[in-house]
């Protein structure tokens, strides 16, 4: 008679599951809120059984045909049909999310289908033959075994100062009180762990505190970690974070192929993890979260870094872009009285043709003169986004001049007006010594671009731009820099020797004693 009761409960139970576990399969105790919902934080609710059935009954009296099979694999049981199917399932011990599409999940929907008691768990059924064993974790370095905790918390302060305003998709105090767990014999895991270097890493790199050989092992560190095939293998939303830091490291050090590179294998991440799906639907556990925003705002926060930083490397670099829409959405803006300027990073790539790019010459110019036109027209606060709004603009006057497009006198106002603005940026960021990767590409840029409009508006900006080029060079004193202002020398050089041989042909064609003649 127990066993009964026991067995009647548990029933009761399964159809009795809130509606958040029902859409996820997960288990319910059919508590309100239940534990599942408490741990994950979503809002519990609970949907009548007997009004489903009597909808259903109504559906059906209504002369409503029965699922075919296709429908039912598109959609599991406790589904809404109201509402859109989830485009993909996420495997909560891994994080792996994969489309319903894919070879992965079928055999669970199959079994759905079919009504199985314990439907397929998501895994590689037959994906390979599983001839070899899987490598373990082969990654031996510890940060903080060759840092010290009060270095660390020093650089940690670095990271939050210069350059935390701009890329914000951290919790400040979250890293700190992590890091000295994790520091103190409480290690917070390897992704923590690669995300903890990646910070050391950019900030010796704006104060070069510890010294070009150990940041360059700490930062191998976090790459080692990320490109380790045991910690791959469970994707999570740190280590998303941890591919954003080692991108804004290497487009700052490193060619533009590489930082490309990371790019890419940062936004497959961003795709595998599912943060391009609403919080709501998918279970995602984020990174850095606080009480007053929710898990859900970090990372969507995350995301649309991401995927920002993706467009502008590929932009620059005049590479494709892999587009999830991120940065389309609004963005998420926290309630905290500390410095965000992201925000205004997400509205300089919102206002870029990024999907959808026409190959028609006519309406291909039209999208990029209205993002020349909302580009220039953005606000902006921090002079490394001052930079970026004057890169952008020469991304769009590039690619309008490959096409012959006829500027008019406005829009070449607007990119001179950037370029100039972004000069007195350029200076300042110097003589703060905040290496951004465009104090010194952004000028030699705007010399180029001097160069190629060539009109007395702009030739009259290239003595300026010339000057703080050598200024920038001579403070940074590196090999790319020196090459970058002997170069812009020898295209005014070469620019100026065009000019003069046209002169003389002139001259020649006005012929001897032209100049004492007058007339009559």
């Amino acid at each position: 008679m127990s066993s009964q009761t026991l067995a009647s409960q548990e029933r009761q139970r399964s159809r009795q599951a809130c509606v958040p576990c029902r859409q996820r399969k997960r288990k319910c105790d059919g508590s309100l809120p239940c534990s599942t919902c408490s741990g994950y934080g979503y809002d519990c609710e609970y949907k009548e059984v007997a009004q489903q059935r009597s909808s259903k009954r109504r559906a059906t009296s209504e002369g409503s045909l029965p699922k075919t099979k296709s429908a039912r694999l598109s959609a599991e049981p406790g589904d809404n049909p109201a509402v859109p199917s989830q485009q993909g399932i996420l495997e909560p011990s891994k994080q792996r999310y994969v489309g319903r599409q894919s070879s992965v999940a079928f055999p669970r929907l199959v079994g759905l289908d079919v009504q199985a008691e314990n439907p397929p768990r998501l895994h590689s059924f037959a994906y390979n033959a599983g001839i070899r064993r899987e490598p373990e974790c082969t990654v031996n370095f510890q940060v903080a075994n060759h840092v010290s905790w009060d270095t660390a918390k020093s650089l940690v302060e670095v990271y939050i100062s210069a350059i935390h305003p701009v890329f914000k998709f951290l919790d400040g105090d979250q890293l700190y009180k992590r890091g000295e767990e994790h520091w103190h014999g409480n290690a917070q895991g390897s992704s923590f762990e690669a995300v903890i270097s990646g910070v050391i890493g950019l900030a010796s790199l704006f104060r070069g505190t510890l010294g070009q050989e150990r940041e360059m092992r700490i930062v191998r560190h976090a790459k080692d970690i990320l490109e380790d095939y045991y910690v791959a293998r469970s994707p999570s939303i740190e280590q998303v974070a941890a591919w954003i830091l080692r991108t804004i490291y290497v487009r700052a050090t490193s060619r533009p192929h590489i930082a490309w590179l990371c790019s890419c294998t940062m936004m497959h991440l961003v795709e595998a993890t599912g943060i391009q799906h609403e919080p709501g639907s998918i279970v995602l556990p984020g990174i850095g979260t606080s009480r007053s925003s929710g898990p859900s705002d970090y990372v969507k926060r995350i995301g649309q870094v991401a995927e920002c930083l993706h467009i502008l490397i590929a932009y620059d670099y005049g590479r494709s872009v892999m587009n999830l829409s991120l940065h389309t959405q609004e963005p998420v803006c926290f309630p905290m009285s500390d410095i965000d300027y992201t925000p205004q990073l997400c509205q300089l790539i919102q206002a870029m043709p990024v999907g959808n790019m026409t190959r028609d010459s006519l309406v291909g110019s039209q999208q990029l003169v209205l993002a020349l036109k909302r580009v220039s027209s953005i606000h902006l606060d921090h002079d490394f986004l001052v930079l970026v709004q004057t890169d952008l603009l020469f991304c769009l006057y590039r690619r309008l001049r490959l096409v012959d497009f006829h500027f008019q006198q406005e829009q070449l106002d607007q990119v001179i007006g950037s370029g100039t603005g972004a000069l007195e940026a350029a200076r300042r960021l110097v003589n703060e010594n905040q290496p951004w990767w465009n104090v010194l590409g952004t000028v030699f840029q705007f010399v180029c671009v001097l160069l190629a409009i060539d009109s007395p508006a702009s030739l009259t900006k290239l003595p300026e731009s010339t000057k703080v080029l050598e200024m920038i060079a001579d403070r940074l004193n590196t090999h790319l820099a020196n090459e970058a202002l002997i170069t812009a020398r020898q295209l005014i050089r070469a620019s100026m020797d065009k000019k003069r041989k046209g002169l003389m042909c002139l001259e020649r064609a006005l012929g001897e004693g032209a100049s004492s003649r007058t007339i009559g």
